[in-house]
C-alpha cells in the first residue's frame, strides 16, 4: 500500500495527531514507503519531528528500515543529511546503527562530514562510528572534511584519536 499523499504531508509538518489517527486506523502504514521511497519514520526523521518519530517506533516502525530509492539510506542517515542533531541523538538513543552504509559506501560519519557538521561527527564517535570505513572511491570521513576545507573536524576524524 502506497502510504496516502496527505499523511505523508502530515507526517513532514509535525501534525502528529493526524499521522496518529492514520496508524491507528492503517497500522501497517509504518512500513510502508512513500513515492519518495522513504517511510514516515525516514520523513519524520529528516524533518525534526521528534514526538511524531517516537510514536511510530512505538507503533512498530523499523529503525533500520532502508529507503527504496538510490541512496537506500536509514531513518538515522536522512537526519543527519538535514542536521537534524536533536533527532540524530534521539535515533541512536533509540538503537540506530551508526556504522550503516548505505549507497555508494556512505556511512553516517561520512555524511556529517560532507556537511561539516563537528556535533553530530562527535555524537557518533561516542557511539561506536568507525572511522576508517571507505566510501567505495576510498574515502573516509576524514579525507571528504580534508577536501572540504573543514579543518576544524579533521582532529575528530584522524584515526589515532579516540573519543569513546
Amino acid at each position: 500500500m502506497e502510504i496516502l499523499q496527505s499523511i505523508v504531508q502530515a507526517a513532514i509538518s509535525g501534525n502528529k495527531e493526524k499521522v496518529v489517527e492514520f496508524i491507528k486506523t492503517n497500522p501497517t502504514a509504518v512500513k510502508e514507503f512513500s513515492e519518495d521511497g522513504w517511510t514516515l519514520l525516514h520523513l519524520a526523521a529528516y524533518f525534526g519531528q521528534k514526538e511524531l518519530a517516537s510514536f511510530l517506533l512505538e507503533s512498530g516502525a523499523d529503525i533500520h528500515i532502508r529507503a527504496k530509492n538510490e541512496n537506500e539510506n536509514t531513518p538515522l542517515q536522512a537526519a543527519i543529511a538535514n542536521k537534524q542533531n536533536e533527532l540524530v541523538a534521539f535515533l541512536i538513543e533509540k538503537g540506530s546503527d551508526v556504522n550503516v552504509i548505505q549507497s555508494g559506501g556512505w556511512t553516517c560519519l561520512h555524511e556529517a562530514a560532507l556537511l561539516g557538521n563537528e556535533e553530530i561527527i562527535i555524537l557518533l564517535l561516542k557511539n561506536g562510528a568507525n572511522k576508517t570505513i571507505k566510501k567505495n572511491d576510498g574515502k573516509t570521513a576524514y579525507d571528504i572534511a580534508l577536501e572540504k576545507g573543514y579543518d576544524h573536524l579533521l582532529y575528530h576524524l584522524q584515526e589515532e584519536v579516540n573519543l569513546r
